[in-house]
């Protein structure tokens, strides 16, 4: 069977799972990748009850199908996938035979990708139009900023008595703190400067700096490094920033709930077959940053990377949106997995060695 790389099957929203005369996975595509929640690296060479199963057990029907070269449909299906999780959808069989090689392509439509995506669109359109008017308020709020500092300054400099100076150096120090939290809101005013760059420098410069905050004086750092990762392009300032604001909220959510033994762990490895957007990245790298705390609140799970949403009894809300708009100025993404005891925050970023990615990457 020829490798499943043509275009058209890449980007078909159908899955497409294509077994063996003993129902091994020789192919599948990304969109089964994603609705069956596998990797290809996880998926290739491996039974298809490995993938998922019916009760009953469709093995018996699968293989009836690839030796009387009869093709069924199912409708209403339910599958159990590897991870605990099932699914509903449809499904086709269709046996297929290539010289003496017989092969079974299976056919899965999602019947719940349809309300899914149309709530993965309302929720991003929702989440463009709340940083759209935090930008403009934002910008709004900057602009008369300087002139309060400005106008402060020359007050504080006509001013002979200290007792009243001390009411002008206040006006500008919460004026440059607001002018700060306005900047972090609007974001970097530079493009990103991608050099070809070790990934972990900016970790160990995060870890660096949290050790000698006293914040983080009863919380364990560990790191588990994969020093075989190659050098990745990315704005190791910009990087630094969103690794810190992850750790941070690793480090804020210890602290709130009072865990006897916390810990903040940073891991990264190489990870093939990942999915970034609508392409299939052939191997990312991923950066993991997971704390022992109580997980994120339900009520935000939906909304978590959305500005000023919080789950902090102190905090902006903003870090999460900046990562996110960094990571993604990186061609990369971030996910969440979240239990009791246990919250992951992971960013994937492409692995590529070549200039013209960069150039791509940089030019947006």
């Amino acid at each position: 069977m020829d490798k499943l790389n043509n275009t058209y099957l890449l980007e078909l929203n159908t899955g497409i799972v294509i077994l063996d005369s003993s129902l091994k996975i020789l192919e599948i595509n990304p969109s089964a990748m994603s609705f069956l929640d596998v990797s290809e690296l996880a998926s290739l060479g491996n039974n298809i009850d490995q993938l998922f199963y019916e009760e009953p057990d469709n093995k018996k029907a699968l293989m009836n199908s690839l030796n009387e070269h009869r093709g069924f449909t199912k409708t209403d299906a339910i599958l159990y996938l590897k991870k605990g999780d099932k699914v509903l959808c449809d499904y086709s069989v269709h046996p297929i035979t290539q010289g003496s090689d017989s092969v079974l392509l299976i056919e899965i439509i999602n019947k719940e990708s349809s309300s899914e995506l149309k709530e993965r669109y309302r929720m991003k359109s929702n989440q463009q139009i709340s940083q759209d008017f935090i930008r403009g308020m934002a910008h709004e709020i900057k602009n008369p900023l300087s002139g309060i500092r400005g106008s402060a300054q020359l007050l504080s400099n006509k001013l002979k008595d200290i007792k009243h100076k001390e009411y002008t150096d206040i006006i500008i120090k919460q004026t440059d703190r607001l002018t700060a939290l306005v900047d972090n809101i609007l974001g970097p005013n530079k493009k990103p400067d991608f050099k070809l760059q070790n990934i972990h420098y900016p970790i160990e410069n995060v870890i660096n700096l949290i050790e000698n905050e006293p914040s983080y004086d009863r919380i364990k750092i560990l790191k588990d490094f994969d020093p075989s990762i190659p050098e990745l392009f990315i704005d190791s300032y910009l990087m630094e920033n969103s690794i810190l604001n992850l750790v941070k909220n690793a480090r804020d959510a210890l602290i709130e709930s009072d865990i006897a033994s916390p810990k903040i762990e940073i891991v990264t490895r190489i990870s093939h077959g990942e999915i970034i957007e609508k392409n299939q990245t052939a191997t990312v790298c991923k950066i993991s940053i997971i704390d022992n705390g109580p997980g994120i609140p339900e009520k935000i799970k939906d909304s978590i990377f959305f500005p000023m949403i919080t789950g902090k009894q102190k905090g902006t809300g903003l870090g999460l949106s900046i990562t996110q708009g960094i990571i993604s100025q990186h061609k990369g993404n971030v996910h969440y997995n979240t239990r009791s005891n246990r919250t992951e925050f992971f960013i994937n970023l492409p692995i590529t060695n070549s200039q013209e990615k960069l150039q791509e990457i940089a030019n947006g």
